[in-house]
């Protein structure tokens, strides 16, 4: 596995008065994401971070995994992380942060749709369809940057049966990658 080069390290959480949209090592991923990171898959699929870490160990990703096998690039929409490829789920600092997005401030959530707006624009140039499947914050959120950066994202609720959101996502996604 070849992570992303993040030369500083340290735990990134989230507490009072700290900003970990400022951590060292999320400006450091930030930076790698807007400038250096590619995809070759022609469809993403945007799911919600989850406290299990890494993600993809978590049963909704499994579902979504299982279903798309590699013909969907997977993304987890993640503060302050802002979005993590599947490939890089094992790395730091992705493996091993706490952000509960119930601790985030007004200017912070600014901050997040401010960033995400300028990472949706990056992925534009390499994705034809962006799929999404989130819960409320995480939904509300996209929406926001989604207009903002004037790239089209299918928005899909998470609602209250969470695995058969994600299942009915990914295979939307898969179909759309078939089809491609």
């Amino acid at each position: 596995m070849i992570c992303p080069p993040i030369t500083y390290r340290g735990r990134v959480v989230k507490e009072d008065g700290i900003d970990p949209f400022k951590h060292p090592s999320v400006i450091e991923w930030h930076n790698y994401l807007f400038a250096k990171w590619r995809s070759k898959k022609r469809v993403a699929l945007l799911l919600p971070c989850t406290e299990k870490k890494p993600y993809h160990n978590s049963p909704t990703h499994m579902i979504a995994e299982s279903i798309v096998k590699d013909k969907v690039q997977l993304y987890s929409v993640s503060e302050p992380m802002l979005l993590v490829p599947r490939e890089f789920e094992d790395c730091y600092p992705f493996s091993d942060y706490d952000y509960p997005p119930s601790k985030m401030t007004r200017e912070e959530r600014e901050e997040f749709v401010r960033l995400l707006t300028t990472a949706l624009k990056v992925l534009e140039s390499y994705h034809q369809h962006i799929i999404a499947v989130l819960p409320k914050h995480h939904f509300s959120v996209l929406s926001e940057a989604s207009k903002l950066s004037g790239v089209k994202i299918e928005l899909l609720p998470y609602g209250r049966l969470a695995f058969r959101s994600i299942k009915e996502a990914s295979l939307k996604a898969l179909k759309l990658s078939e089809g491609l």
